[in-house]
């Protein structure tokens, strides 16, 4: 069984959903990472990079981490 992790974000239509994505030979592709700890290294630094927008006045506001979770993920 392989075990993976994915960031999922509550979105009022699909409820709780991998929106995580890569650009892969031009397409979209769900992202997963091998451990928690990357998925959560990867979400600080996507809100590390929102806080930034929001300060330079790029963005109304920031988006709330109440919307965001990591969950793991078998095959």
């Amino acid at each position: 069984m392989n075990t993976r992790y994915e960031v999922q974000e509550f979105c009022l239509c699909g409820g709780w959903t991998n929106t995580w994505s890569t650009e892969v030979n031009g397409s979209m592709e769900s992202t997963w990472f091998p451990s928690r700890e990357d998925a959560e290294s990867e979400l600080r630094c996507w809100f590390d990079d929102m806080d930034a927008e929001f300060e330079a006045g790029n963005m109304p506001d920031v988006p709330d981490a109440e919307d965001f979770r990591i969950v793991e993920v078998t095959e």
